[in-house]
């Protein structure tokens, strides 16, 4: 193997192992308690003392995010029927007070 070669084997590696670095850190959660229930409303709250989001519930029952402050929200509406995400409709960015310009 040349040096040329070994070098990009080198930088391919460190690639890699930044990427498990970070696929590491990402934390996913789940709700298996609201699974099938039909949303009724959704409500975002921002304000000095409460960034929030609520899901409301056909059942009476909800769903509430309680955001620490220091955050851009991004949103966005998408189709998942063919198993592909297809964007619908993006909204802006909203930032809480920390971060607004």
């Amino acid at each position: 193997m040349n040096t040329r070669a070994r070098a990009k084997t080198k930088k391919l590696q460190a690639s890699a192992k930044r990427k498990e670095k970070i696929a590491a850190s990402v934390r996913w959660m789940n709700f298996p308690q609201v699974k099938g229930k039909k949303l009724e409303d959704v409500e975002f709250s921002t304000s000095a003392e409460d960034h929030s989001i609520h899901l409301y519930f056909e059942d009476k029952t909800g769903l509430t995010f309680s955001l620490e402050p220091g955050f851009t929200l991004f949103t966005d509406y998408a189709d998942w029927k063919t198993g592909d995400w297809r964007p619908i409709k993006k909204w802006r960015p909203v930032r809480s007070r920390m971060f607004r310009e």
